[in-house]
């Protein structure tokens, strides 16, 4: 078996990494900033880490399709960096509650974190005078698809650090990156 499903790690271990991420997430959503009196209340924090974690779970079936990647796409856009990144953060530890946590949860944070930076760096590409660029939207969301599976593809590593099944791993799992760039 590929990847870190078979890998033996102490609940104990995970259990102090989500932890750790949760705090983080916290951190960048309330912390100390001019802009976090944008993004205050507490209850659009809630209802955006809840829509995209249940999105998550309900499209579970479906191999790959991963609404959260372009919910935290346009999180990072509209609300910035910061609050984009530990929503990400959360979202992989709330959907993974249900979906099953592991080696790969710190991977999949990093991954919405990573979409979350880009959609703020690429905010006046996809909003454009107030009006969502669809276009755009579609192109940058194709491409964060690629970005995100990536960076949870290297949680293999984790369990056996080598090249030739890093690479084995990616080129199997072509078909489902394609369905989330689909998705």
């Amino acid at each position: 078996m590929l990847g870190l499903h078979a890998l033996s790690v102490s609940p104990e271990t995970i259990l102090i990494l989500e932890v750790g991420l949760v705090l983080g997430a916290l951190f960048a959503i309330f912390g100390d900033s001019s802009e976090s009196r944008k993004f205050r209340p507490l209850i659009g924090i809630v209802a955006i880490v809840t829509a995209l974690s249940l999105g998550r779970v309900f499209f579970g079936p479906l191999p790959n399709i991963q609404p959260v990647t372009i919910g935290v796409l346009l999180v990072g856009a509209t609300y910035g960096a910061r609050k984009g990144i530990g929503i990400g953060i959360l979202i992989a530890i709330v959907s993974n509650i249900s979906l099953g946590s592991g080696m790969w949860t710190p991977f999949q944070a990093i991954g919405w974190g990573t979409i979350a930076l880009g959609g703020s760096l690429a905010a006046n590409q996809l909003i454009i005078n107030e009006k969502l660029s669809l276009r755009n939207l579609m192109i940058v969301g194709f491409i964060s698809a690629f970005v995100f599976d990536f960076i949870v593809s290297l949680s293999i590593l984790v369990g056996d650090p080598n090249l030739g099944l890093f690479l084995s791993y990616l080129i199997t799992g072509l078909p489902f990156d394609l369905l989330h760039a689909a998705g």
